[in-house]
């Protein structure tokens, strides 16, 4: 009996033992899965400290966007001023480096703002993506990559049904100067005003030979009445305003012979290159307008290759189409809401064609109803003073 009872006594140590073994193991595992949850990459702490991180951006984000909302007027457009106001009251909002104040301040949208180290984008919405002059109205249902139009009569849509003159705008993010060097540090795929030719494959380059094709200044000018009213105005105006309207539809006739921009009108043809000029000048008050000069022509190309639905938009063949078809914006040659740069009439620009031995001073652009072969980006030398029933003119805007 004796034997009996230690022999179980053995048994009983030798379980005790294993079961403590088996215990400590399993606590260490425990332990180990604990560690793990609360400070693995997905643990406990890492998921506590990325929702604070998560609440505080979003903290920041709710105060700019409070500021925005509290900012928004008539149109669902944002004053600035009251803006600028409401930002300065956010603790620690920097906006390019240093605080809100008189001389650092948000004058357009987009913008950034940093505030307690999170970098927000401010968009404004497409109201203050684009900037409309005094006198004008957003047409509804139009983007600026799609082609933004504006009337100078209320209400007016994109049939033209009120019969206003419609514009589109051509947004630029820099400026490409005549001797390479580019204003503003912008990505590949961005929009330069520029003076451009293309290749076989659409591709722009810098336009080669500038002594050949000019936009003359009145100082340099040489033959009369071919140059812009104000190259260096203009040229100012987008680089302040990030770019230029240019007429949706080529030129009809108004009143005192100044240009129109309407649809399905009778196009303002058999005019000389100066009397487009004076047709396009002097439109609005408040707002500069003129004859289309090189720098529009080829970047509203740019533009159209970048955003339109033909990526080789400046080689498009002029189209063949009956007389009936010859009004404005009835060519069926539309891209981003412009019309017709490819099709229906020549145009004349403000370009020089500066050789002295020629009389042809004057160049005009685009492809026509009558010359197929002719295509979006064509230049050919023209007398100003001849005036032809296929050769038309645009205009554009800028401040």
């Amino acid at each position: 009996m004796k034997r009996r009872c230690m022999k179980n006594n053995k048994n009983a140590k030798g379980i005790t033992l294993i079961a403590l073994v088996i215990t400590i193991i399993v606590l260490l595992i425990l332990a180990g899965v604990t560690i793990s949850t609360l400070t693995g990459e997905n643990g406990i702490i890492s998921r506590a400290s990325q929702a604070s991180e998560e609440t505080r951006k979003a903290n920041s984000e709710e105060q700019v966007e409070l500021a925005v909302a509290g900012s928004i007027v008539e149109d669902g457009k944002i004053n600035l001023d009251s803006l600028n106001a409401q930002l300065k009251n956010i603790d620690n909002l920097t906006y390019k480096g240093n605080p809100i104040s008189d001389t650092n301040k948000i004058e357009r949208l987009p913008e950034k703002v940093v505030v307690d180290g999170y970098e927000i984008e401010i968009k404004g919405g497409i109201n203050n993506n684009v900037p409309i002059p005094d006198g004008f109205y957003h047409v509804e249902g139009t983007t600026v990559e799609g082609g933004f139009v504006i009337s100078d009569v209320k209400e007016d849509d994109l049939n033209n049904t009120k019969g206003g003159n419609q514009y589109v705008w051509i947004p630029v993010d820099g400026i490409l100067n005549e001797d390479g060097t580019i204003e503003d540090v912008v990505d590949n795929g961005k929009i330069l005003l520029g003076r451009y030719e293309f290749s076989s494959n659409g591709t722009p380059s810098e336009l080669s030979g500038y002594a050949k094709y000019k936009e003359e200044t009145k100082e340099e000018d040489m033959y009369d009445n071919t140059i812009a009213n104000d190259i260096e105005r203009f040229i100012d105006s987008v680089r302040n305003n990030r770019g230029y309207y240019i007429a949706r539809f080529e030129a009809s006739k108004g009143t005192n012979n100044k240009a129109e921009s309407k649809y399905n009108k009778s196009v303002y043809s058999n005019v000389t290159q100066p009397q487009a000029a004076e047709a396009c000048q002097n439109l609005y008050t408040g707002v500069g307008s003129d004859l289309m000069n090189s720098y529009a022509w080829d970047t509203a190309i740019i533009f159209i290759q970048k955003n339109g639905t033909n990526n080789k938009y400046s080689i498009q063949d002029g189209k063949s189409i009956n007389s009936s078809k010859q009004k404005a914006g009835m060519s069926g040659d539309k891209q981003c809401n412009i019309y017709d740069m490819a099709a229906n009439f020549r145009e004349w620009t403000t370009e020089t064609y500066a050789e002295s031995s020629n009389d042809r001073h004057c160049i005009h652009r685009g492809g026509y109803y009558n010359f197929p072969t002719f295509y979006t980006s064509t230049r050919v030398c023209y007398n100003t003073t001849v005036a032809t029933g296929d050769l038309s003119f645009r205009a554009i805007l800028y401040w």
